[in-house]
């Protein structure tokens, strides 16, 4: 094949799979296709082999090793070179300059500015809701726990209507929040500074509020996620807002999914000396176990949630009361521990850190609850899984998809273990 028709444009890959552009650059954030800058470096090419060769498993309905569902959405663009994007906008200016709710708003497309709120009785509700988990219960059990008590407590969860989901969503989280437990006094009406109040027996240092806001901000959307793929089936058969988000919160609790962030606490929390970190990898590593917190399945450069929260979190310094606790040497030491931990698993070309590792970096440094990266994940994505039901109520029903059965041919006879001619 000649230099001259290896390569495909956008248009003429779109073409031969018989999809949009938009879908195209779909295929690429999945790395299901490779986009290769064109000769003026700012266009798009495609190998016309990689493409010809997506067009021929799509025709015949064949597996991959991964399932690829590609859906339209105006939310969240995710860069595979490591850039984000919420409605045109970039993400990580966004942590860094709005509050959670408004970038909420902002992926809800609403502008209604009333304080997130919920009534004293839906609050009451889920704080009842809660009375007979153990003490030990952590911050993300409660969430789940709260959110079914909620949607009990809500008569009008069936209206579909936009600016009723918006408000029930609002609600929602206020409720979420509002109803755990206080280990300090709230210093502020902002979510952030709320679930401050819930997660620390202390009041937040400099730069700490601005720092959990900004990891609400950065983990309220990342395009189609299992969590979210789960949250739009549920809201594609019209089941209400608060289901919505509960199926997104269970499948966000995978330990490949959010939960990936309290795995990275406990690491975090007993290596508390930056020279005791190539010795943590490489137990890890003698032992076959994988490192959480490194590499992603989409990005293929750097994720820039890590970058921005990991910079914020250094930013944000550190309480002097907990100078030495848990053997850290001074305000600073989880900073020295986690920049050596980047330094170690990235040497010879290893893996950048990912959202996970600056969640638990955040949560460890700050001294709060355990469980907590998982539950800023999860209280974030909430924004994200109400933005994707608004945006499939209206299709209503289109997730069916049909499986390829492997099973014995219909009307056999199943084999018995054990049995003469039955496989050992």
């Amino acid at each position: 094949m000649s230099e001259s028709t290896r390569w495909m444009t956008t248009a003429q890959a779109a073409d031969l799979l018989g999809v949009k552009a938009e879908t195209v650059y779909a295929y690429v954030s999945r790395g299901v296709l490779t986009r290769h800058p064109g000769a003026d470096r700012r266009s798009s090419r495609f190998d016309r082999i990689e493409v010809e060769r997506l067009a021929r498993r799509n025709r015949r309905g064949g597996r991959a090793g991964a399932l690829e569902v590609v859906v339209d959405t105006g939310l969240t663009l995710l860069d595979p070179e490591g850039a984000l994007y919420y409605r045109g906008r970039d993400a990580v200016v966004l942590a860094r300059t709005e509050s959670f709710e408004d970038v909420a708003a902002l992926l809800w497309e609403s502008a209604d500015t009333d304080p997130w709120r919920a009534s004293p009785a839906a609050i009451e509700v889920g704080r009842q809701a809660q009375a007979a988990l153990p003490a030990s219960t952590r911050p993300v059990d409660r969430m789940r726990v709260v959110v079914a008590a909620l949607a009990a407590a809500d008569p009008m969860r069936d209206d579909r209507r936009p600016a009723a989901v918006v408000a029930a969503a609002r609600a929602l989280v206020a409720g979420i929040v509002d109803s755990l437990p206080e280990r300090s006094p709230t210093v502020g009406a902002s979510v952030a500074e709320r679930l401050w109040s819930r997660l620390a027996d202390r009041a937040p240092g400099p730069g700490e509020i601005r720092a959990l806001n900004a990891a609400l901000v950065l983990l309220a959307d990342h395009e189609l996620a299992a969590s979210t793929l789960a949250a739009r089936v549920a809201a594609s058969v019209w089941a209400d807002p608060y289901l919505v988000v509960l199926t997104g919160l269970s499948a966000g609790g995978g330990i490949l999914h959010g939960a990936s962030a309290s795995g990275l606490e406990a690491l975090l929390r007993t290596t508390t000396d930056p020279a005791e970190v190539p010795r943590v990898v490489g137990d890890r590593l003698r032992g076959g176990e994988p490192l959480p917190g490194f590499g992603h399945k989409v990005y293929t450069g750097r994720d820039p949630r890590a970058d921005a929260l990991l910079e914020l979190v250094r930013e944000a310094g550190g309480d002097p009361a907990r100078a030495g606790v848990d053997g850290v040497t001074g305000v600073d030491g989880m900073d020295a521990v986690v920049t050596e931990l980047v330094r170690v698993v990235g040497r010879h070309g290893g893996p950048a850190p990912n959202a996970d590792l600056a969640l638990a970096a955040l949560a460890v440094k700050f001294g709060l609850t355990e469980g907590s990266g998982e539950m800023i994940f999860l209280l974030g994505r909430v924004a994200g899984l109400v933005a994707h039901a608004l945006e499939e109520y209206p299709h209503r029903l289109r997730f069916r998809p049909r499986a390829l059965y492997t099973g014995p041919p219909p009307g056999s006879t199943p084999s018995t273990p054990g049995a003469p001619g039955a496989p050992g």
